[in-house]
């Protein structure tokens, strides 16, 4: 019996069905340029290490400079930043430009007023079709200190809102 194969179109609409929340996942090239990209294949994986793991694109600017720091953070998004969900969404440089954040303990960028911010080590990458799957050793956790932020998330194709 032969299957039909899946298209890509397809696959990214079903994809859309499960609703995540959305991160822009950082990192710096080793000297301290930094890098970044919105992701929302973010996973928790382990408690014991605790660890998360990152689906990223082999040809995103933010793949080699992350292998080269050997860490990333993922600065999970509030729902008042999907303007630099957007920013990051897209390529090119200068995605840093006029956005408040600071060097974290991994040198990988935490971005001010994320709902949470996760610092990583990368412990294993594995080969994922046309991505890297990423697993990474978390360090450091920077929380909101805001009671009232909401995350935010993405389901079928755009932006949505806890109510």
């Amino acid at each position: 019996m032969t299957r039909a194969k899946i298209e890509s179109s397809e696959f990214r609409v079903a994809s859309g069905f499960w609703t995540t929340g959305v991160s822009i996942v950082s990192t710096a090239d080793l000297s301290g340029v930094p890098f970044g990209l919105t992701m929302n294949s973010v996973t928790s994986l382990s408690l014991e290490p605790p660890m998360f793991l990152v689906c990223v694109d082999v040809s995103s600017d933010t793949m080699e400079p992350m292998l080269e720091r050997n860490a990333f953070c993922i600065n999970i998004l509030t729902d008042q930043q999907q303007e630099l969900s957007n920013r990051f969404a897209k390529k090119g440089d200068n995605k840093f430009d006029s956005v408040n954040w600071e060097t974290a303990a991994t040198k990988t960028p935490i971005i001010s007023d994320s709902f949470l911010s996760i610092e990583c080590d990368i412990r294993h990458i594995h080969e994922g079709g046309d991505h890297k799957i990423v697993c990474g050793e978390a360090i450091l956790l920077h929380f909101n200190s805001n009671p009232d932020v909401k995350p935010l998330i993405y389901y079928k194709g755009k932006y949505a809102a806890l109510s």
